[in-house]
């Protein structure tokens, strides 16, 4: 008989807004100077929530950050007393060198009052006194470069101290911010959807998330709908973008979609629903629809090629015949193996152009006369 025939590949696939805003872990949270890489979900809200601006969606675990930070405030009081007493040291000891200062200074006075009188006493002794100043005004000056030296090593000594304890204040003050940013809250309104693990479950309680894979979760803009899905490798070849797809819901049974491929994966991936390898695609709905949910399966008849009014050939009447596709055709009463090339098939029948004619009787089955070649019913792929 004649008709029209469409030629399908079929996949499932998930509900998506094409535009969407991500909700990830904070930036206050994935500080690597933290030395936390990795938190617990310990409570969540129900996937596919409506939620307002600023509503609280989930709560990490901040155990692990109470627990550095103790560590910080512990290391910031030893530092704290180190300080102190690295300042009362430096007071210490620089009053007690200048002190040094004073002493040598009236000592050097006094070995000049020494040599103004020693001129009318004899020439050895103007000669000693003369000698007694000059050691006095470089004791002084001795004094003097050792104090500038002590000033500076204790100032480095105070600044060291001074900068561990800014350091670790700041520290404090990093794991404060990172502690409050553990109550996760919408940055706008929308439909809460988690993201997923590698195994493809959704995130939720006691889920644990690292600091270099942050996204939380997404609320997605369902102006522009599109489904995600994956094409086993077999079939990729026979996909091109722009190829239109017919779409039903599960959820949405009365109602059929149509769209378009817009992406196709350039490689590969591991899938858990196949066995060989799997290439994602995207598709894009024509028009959105307020039913339509994030999350929602979709069902995807991605049309490859599509005949009309040519002879259609059930699928069980073709057989193989030496590498070649042949149906039994039965004309007056006589039986014969017809050779036929296809144009377009799918799971129930298949398009021919020639070497039939509408209203020709095919057998379903091999006929006993032919069973002693070596023939097979022919499969969809071949």
């Amino acid at each position: 008989k004649k008709g029209n025939l469409e030629s399908v590949v079929n996949s499932k696939g998930e509900v998506k807004g094409e535009k969407y805003t991500e909700i990830n872990l904070p930036p206050e949270i994935c500080d690597q100077k933290l030395r936390v890489y990795q938190l617990k979900i310990v409570d969540v809200i129900l996937e596919g929530k409506a939620v307002k601006k600023g509503d609280y969606i989930a709560k990490l675990d901040e155990s692990q950050l109470m627990n550095q930070m103790r560590n910080q405030m512990l290391d910031k009081e030893k530092t704290d007393s180190d300080l102190r007493n690295a300042i009362l040291d430096s007071t210490v000891t620089l009053s007690n060198r200048r002190q040094n200062i004073i002493n040598a200074l009236l000592d050097m006075e006094y070995q000049k009052i020494d040599l103004e009188q020693s001129k009318y006493e004899s020439e050895a002794y103007q000669r000693k006194t003369q000698m007694n100043y000059q050691k006095a005004e470089m004791q002084v000056d001795k004094i003097k470069r050792d104090y500038l030296l002590e000033k500076n090593r204790l100032k480095i000594q105070v600044s060291r101290h001074q900068e561990r304890v800014d350091r670790l204040q700041k520290q404090i003050e990093s794991y404060q911010k990172a502690i409050a940013a553990t109550t996760l809250r919408t940055p706008e309104d929308g439909i809460v959807m988690f993201a997923k693990d590698y195994t493809g479950k959704p995130y939720g309680k006691d889920t644990e998330i690292n600091i270099w894979r942050p996204l939380i979760a997404t609320l997605p803009d369902m102006s522009k709908v599109i489904t995600e899905t994956y094409v086993k490798e077999i079939d990729i070849s026979k996909i091109q973008l722009n190829d239109s797809v017919r779409i039903t819901i599960d959820a949405l049974p009365d109602k059929v979609f149509s769209g378009n491929i817009i992406k196709i994966a350039n490689i590969g991936e591991d899938h858990k629903d196949f066995d060989m390898k799997a290439f994602k695609i995207i598709i894009r709905f024509e028009r959105s629809d307020k039913d339509l949910k994030p999350g929602m399966t979709s069902n995807n008849d991605i049309i490859i090629s599509t005949v009309k009014d040519q002879l259609l050939v059930p699928v069980q009447a073709i057989f193989t015949l030496n590498g070649k596709k042949i149906v039994y055709l039965k004309r007056d009463g006589i039986i014969t193996a017809q050779p036929i090339e296809p144009t377009v098939e799918n799971e129930q029948f298949v398009a021919v152009n020639k070497d039939l004619k509408e209203g020709d009787i095919l057998l379903l089955y091999q006929p006993e006369e032919f069973k002693a070649e070596p023939q097979t019913v022919a499969s969809r792929n071949q």
